[in-house]
């Protein structure tokens, strides 16, 4: 039983208030080994009453007010930091204290106003992940040149192996297939599918275009949202149109597989009869004469699209860029002359009516991509070189969203109203009947093959065209049609041309330097895009 004589003070039953006021620590009402793990700091020791005197908040003097001797659990005084925890290496395991680490280095990344040094980008890591390339190539005057440089030599090779490949195709002996105008539809078809696949192909690379500052040419990844008042077809203002596999696929211009808006068919269908008309009549030409009656039918392109552009683009040439674009007409005209040369009337009128419309699409292609343009900016605000402002992304000078938006509509609608319009025109010919019946020669594997090429290269020369028209001007387009004759006349002639031709040649060489010298000099070719 338990007796008075067995404690320290006799009077063993009073409050619990005054054990807790005595002078000697209650220990055996509070032992230390249940609460050994309620320490705050590391440096607390474990062993003695020392590591409680280093408490702040211990008050080791006795006080009447309970209130004052009582120990707070949570300290409230602290309060988060702003910068990114910094980590004590501890007895712990190694992979916890990386785990920690990596936080750590995300955390920071996250925190963009945080210094963090040693980041500039410098060298090739610049190029690449600084958006360097970008603000070399549309910022300075031998970038910009490179750029117009590597248009015109793509688009130049791309005429001239499209022009080859439909050789093979129509005068071909064994497999020739001499229908022009159901060739030039199997390749205006070939040609969106590579359209719609380049477009992909831009997105998928998308990351990789942005760092190196030229996001402006990824196709757009979704719909233009219109601004349609509340309640109309039952939208909400500010919703995208919605359109048959438009939400999963982004198609060529971001509206989807079968993008057609009536307001934006009806601006680029212009662009699009012209371009029928011109690789129609062109075909048509190409397909019933000879190399150098083709030439002679279309040798006025120049002259015409130098009229063409004063008066509808309102372009002032200068006297260096008319005479040198004239005199490499005549000098192409006397490397062609040659007697008796076949010349059919098909083929001769064919190739006159198709010259004005090979120097009227170019620029019919810049009027209607202004308009387009025009129509995605709103009122009153301006295009800026940066279209993605972005702490966290490098900066961009390649063009603004809208115009990279304008550029693969144009490419869209072209495209498929090209399709459209020329779709009957094998069936109205009779040329479908007539393959249909006498034609054996489908099931080879080279035809198809030449015409899978052949598409590829209507592909290039189609989003080529738009491209360097949209960098410099319609005349620098239709002027590439002088050095594709000029290279290809002698492959053609098996090298075998008279004296005067291969002296024509080389003056039609001369002047096409002379040309590419005064437009640099007019500086035309220098900040198109910005």
């Amino acid at each position: 039983m338990f007796s008075a004589k067995d404690t320290e003070n006799p009077n063993s039953f009073r409050p619990a208030i005054q054990y807790l006021l005595a002078t000697g620590r209650p220990q055996s009402l509070f032992p230390r080994s249940k609460y050994r793990k309620a320490s705050f700091t590391d440096s607390i020791d474990s062993d003695g009453e020392d590591a409680r005197s280093k408490m702040s908040f211990t008050n080791s003097s006795p006080s009447p007010d309970p209130r004052n001797n009582a120990i707070p659990l949570i300290n409230l005084s602290r309060t988060p930091s702003p910068f990114p925890p910094r980590h004590r290496p501890s007895s712990n395991t190694g992979s916890e204290t990386e785990e920690e680490d990596d936080w750590g280095d995300q955390y920071s990344l996250q925190r963009p106003f945080l210094s963090q040094g040693g980041t500039k980008l410098t060298g090739w890591a610049r190029i690449v992940h600084g958006g360097g390339f970008g603000q070399w190539l549309f910022t300075t005057n031998r970038g910009w040149q490179l750029y117009i440089g590597v248009l015109v030599f793509w688009l130049g090779g791309c005429q001239i192996g499209l022009t080859i490949m439909n050789r093979i195709i129509l005068w071909t002996g064994v497999y020739k297939f001499p229908y022009p105008l159901t060739t030039t539809l199997f390749e205006m078809i070939i040609t969106h599918f590579f359209v719609l696949l380049s477009a992909y192909i831009t997105r998928w690379v998308g990351p990789w275009l942005t760092n190196a500052g030229v996001a402006g040419m990824i196709a757009p990844s979704g719909a233009l949202l219109s601004s349609i008042s509340p309640g109309f077809r039952g939208r909400e203002p500010g919703t995208p149109r919605k359109w048959p596999l438009q939400t999963k696929f982004s198609g060529i211009a971001g509206g989807g597989f079968f993008e057609f808006e009536w307001s934006v068919a009806k601006q680029v269908l212009p662009a699009a009869i012209i371009f029928v008309a011109k690789v129609t009549l062109s075909n048509l030409s190409f397909a019933y004469a000879q190399m150098p009656i083709y030439v002679l039918a279309r040798i006025g392109i120049i002259p015409i699209s130098l009229a063409l552009t004063a008066v509808l683009s309102q372009q002032s040439h200068s006297v260096s860029t008319i005479s040198s674009a004239l005199t490499a007409t005549l000098t192409l005209l006397v490397a062609i002359s040659a007697p008796n040369i076949r010349a059919p009337w098909e083929a001769i009128m064919t190739g006159v009516f198709s010259s004005f419309f090979v120097a009227l699409y170019p620029v019919q292609l810049q009027r209607t991509y202004r308009v387009l343009l025009s129509s995605l900016v709103p009122q009153g605000d301006n295009l800026i070189n940066n279209p993605y402002v972005n702490a966290n992304l490098p900066p961009d000078h390649s063009g603004t969203k809208e115009e990279s938006r304008a550029y693969w509509r144009l490419l869209h609608y072209t495209s498929v109203l090209s399709i459209m319009i020329f779709l009957p025109l094998p069936f109205l010919t009779g040329e479908i009947t007539y393959i249909s019946r006498n034609c054996y020669i489908l099931d080879v594997f080279f035809h198809w093959l030449m015409v899978l090429c052949g598409g590829c290269g209507s592909w290039a020369v189609f989003w080529a065209t738009m491209a360097l028209t949209r960098a410099t001007s319609p005349l620098t387009t239709t002027f590439l049609f002088i050095p594709r004759a000029a290279f290809l006349l002698p492959i053609m002639a098996g090298f075998k041309m008279s004296p005067h031709s291969w002296i024509g040649i080389g003056m039609c060489w001369a002047s096409c330097a002379w040309f590419m010298a005064s437009k640099i000099r007019e500086g035309r070719m220098f900040g198109g895009l910005r």
